[in-house]
């Protein structure tokens, strides 16, 4: 365990170090979202009401599903897909640790920094963006329990789109095919109950919605189906077994020249 948090400390100043790189991508993170939430008021000047959504619920919605789509960022797929395509993995599975552990450890210190800017975006937003909504303290326990059993089962996603790499020699396809499903799915570009109802009833069920969508639903006090506690909790063992046997596939399509 010593020498995995060792991995997430090494990630976490490697980040720190680049202090200008952190401001800007802050800053970025900040426009974006007041950008998204001036187009929204404008939209709620002629109704006060859209699919159930108040200003300050769905304002919070945008807010949270941009913060929460951050968090989430495809470094494990992204780290994991270079590693096989350079060869560098070869040399990794001879090292005295798991390739795939070290690749969690290494994204959980980068989610630190992510948890950072989050937590400052958030104590700036209710200051320029009044119209916020706050739950108390057990709703925000929900909250977190869902969002980071989410962010795990993404995780796990973005293993298998890493590992696809074993396949394919276009893994830039890749990352821009991961980035549009789970924008569309997981509920950042706008609530899942805005989508048909056919469509947004699957995708209520499917890995992705339950990292952005399910979690701020819950922190809006909105209604949710109890049912997708279960199901959230029945994919994390499902999904841990799938890529453990699709790891287990593609590395015997590894090929090592030389002795």
């Amino acid at each position: 365990m010593i020498k995995y948090l060792h991995v997430t400390r090494q990630m976490l100043i490697l980040q720190l170090q680049y202090k200008s790189f952190f401001i800007a991508t802050l800053t970025s993170m900040l426009v974006k979202i007041l950008v998204s939430l001036f187009v929204w008021k404008t939209i709620f000047l002629a109704q006060s009401e859209v699919k159930g959504y108040s200003l300050a619920t769905f304002t919070t919605y945008i807010i949270f599903a941009n913060l929460l789509n951050n968090l989430n960022s495809f470094s494990i797929g992204r780290n994991l897909a270079s590693s096989i395509v350079k060869g560098n993995i070869t040399g990794e599975l001879l090292l005295p640790y798991s390739p795939i552990t070290a690749l969690f450890f290494n994204d959980f210190g980068l989610k630190i920094i992510e948890a950072i800017k989050f937590l400052l975006v958030l104590a700036v937003i209710p200051l320029v963006n009044p119209e916020f909504y706050l739950p108390d303290a057990k709703v925000w326990g929900l909250f977190l329990l869902t969002s980071l059993l989410g962010m795990f089962m993404v995780q796990l996603m973005d293993l298998g789109f890493g590992l696809l790499s074993f396949y394919t020699v276009n893994t830039w396809g890749l990352f821009v095919l991961r980035e549009g499903i789970f924008s569309l799915s997981a509920g950042v570009l706008l609530p899942l109950s805005f989508y048909p109802a056919p469509i947004a009833n699957i995708l209520n069920m499917l890995p992705y919605s339950f990292a952005v969508n399910f979690p701020i639903n819950i922190l809006l006090g909105k209604e949710v189906d109890t049912s997708l506690f279960w199901i959230q909790f029945i994919w994390v063992p499902i999904l841990t077994v799938l890529m453990y046997f699709l790891w287990q596939t593609a590395k015997k399509r590894l090929i090592i020249f030389g002795g």
